[in-house]
């Protein structure tokens, strides 16, 4: 399933540094909305997906200053083709997020929350030579969520049956399937792919 299996090897000492300073050459043009809709538009730079706040400037000649996630409804990076909407998880508002849009049905709308795990490397010992260590990777898990209201909720192996079956209520034929365990669980890019396929609601955005 590619949402939970993306893997980016990154040097521990490039990850601290990014993660560290927002450097001129991280920031893009984009735009960020407030939650009372007001749009600002300049310079962005996100450190990770996983961020509580993101670095503005207005312009390359401006000093950055952090924007908390309480303070964003919305961000459009157009040069990473990134929109992330902030939104909360389980309904509480210490758990709010960077959501990364994923599908949309008549009756709601999918996300991913990004989220990343560091697995330090292990050392490489040649024989007869010193011992060093690899560097460490980054495991990026994409993790399915839909709205539920004003919040988001988790996909689980659990809830999927009943979750999709809500979901993809305009095709019968896929709710079926689903309904009969046609799809598992690990398939739910399949699943996707489908209804994107299938569905005349998806076909006439």
């Amino acid at each position: 399933m590619k949402f939970m299996n993306k893997v980016l090897l990154l040097p521990l000492l490039l990850l601290l540094s990014i993660a560290a300073q927002a450097q001129d050459k991280y920031f893009l043009p984009g735009t960020y909305y407030t939650p009372s809709g007001e749009k600002v538009t300049g310079l962005i730079y996100i450190g990770t997906p996983t961020a509580v706040h993101l670095f503005f400037k207005s312009d390359e000649n401006a000093h950055f200053k952090k924007i908390a996630i309480a303070d964003i409804k919305a961000v459009v990076i157009p040069l990473r083709n990134d929109s992330l909407v902030v939104v909360t998880e389980d309904n509480k508002d210490d758990k709010k997020y960077l959501a990364e849009f994923w599908c949309a049905t008549p009756v709601t709308t999918f996300y991913f929350k990004i989220r990343e795990d560091f697995h330090p490397g292990n050392p490489d010992v040649a024989l007869g030579g010193p011992v060093s260590k690899s560097p460490g990777s980054v495991l990026k898990k994409f993790i399915p969520m839909y709205l539920d209201g004003n919040t988001t909720r988790e996909i689980t192996k659990a809830n999927y049956i009943d979750v999709l079956s809500k979901a993809f209520a305009d095709d019968p034929a896929l709710v079926q399937k689903i309904q009969n365990k046609g799809f598992k669980f690990k398939e739910l890019d399949e699943i996707f792919d489908e209804y994107k396929q299938e569905s005349t609601h998806y076909k006439a955005r």
